[in-house]
């Protein structure tokens, strides 16, 4: 069942991503292995990493799709059932990286909005998209009124020593990895000259600080397991 049910989305992906993008090739194999590789990956770093919104839009267009080939099936054909199963899959593979990424939003939001505004003041990549950032946006407004209403209630000026405690991820957190390619010259302790190098081999895995690997986790070059 699994080898059908597998056959069956991947040729729903192909002709949506066929649709969607004639730019850039990928198999819709590829496609699934990214989405879950992206979910994975945030589920166990310590930070947000960029939005993976490209792949995640691939994945809400061929759930569309397969909805509208689940009602075209009769309710007696084998194949409905396995449809399902993968729409329902999907679905909760798009819904737990949307989750996780709005519940790191909320934990760390003055940290995320101040690192996303570095990030468009030099140019750099983006990590929220739109609709994370307007909410994050509102999130944090929500949360200012919030404290600012709470703080009259206790005695003295709190306000500047509330709002100067800006709760921030553990970078130096221990992850697990798992390397796509070989890597050389990995420092165990960042900006630290006297570290210990490590180089890993395809396929290798190692315990770790997040954030001595934080950038090769971003650029694919190892994924968190």
């Amino acid at each position: 069942m699994e080898d059908l049910s597998e056959d069956l989305i991947v040729d729903d992906i192909e002709n949506a991503s066929n649709e969607s993008d004639d730019q850039v090739q990928i198999t819709p194999a590829e496609v699934i292995e990214l989405m879950e590789e992206a979910w994975v990956n945030e589920k166990f770093a310590p930070e947000i990493l960029p939005h993976r919104s490209e792949i995640v839009d691939i994945i809400l267009d061929q759930i569309i799709t397969m909805e509208e080939n689940i009602k075209k099936l009769s309710s007696t054909d084998f194949t409905k059932s396995v449809y399902q199963l993968e729409v329902d899959r999907l679905r909760f593979l798009i819904s737990s990286y949307l989750r996780t990424r709005m519940e790191k939003i909320e934990a760390y939001v003055i940290h995320i909005l101040n690192e996303e505004s570095k990030r468009l003041e030099n140019g750099d990549e983006l990590y929220l998209s739109e609709q994370e950032l307007k909410f994050a946006k509102d999130y944090s407004h929500t949360m200012k009124q919030y404290f600012e209403k709470l703080i009259k209630c206790y005695p003295g000026n709190q306000s500047d020593a509330w709002s100067d405690k800006i709760i921030e991820p553990n970078l130096n957190s221990f992850v697990f990895l798992k390397s796509k390619n070989r890597v050389e010259g990995i420092s165990i302790e960042e900006n630290n000259p006297e570290s210990d190098l490590v180089d890993f081999n395809s396929g290798s895995q190692m315990i770790i600080s997040y954030s001595s690997i934080s950038e090769l986790v971003k650029k694919g070059e190892v994924h968190l397991i």
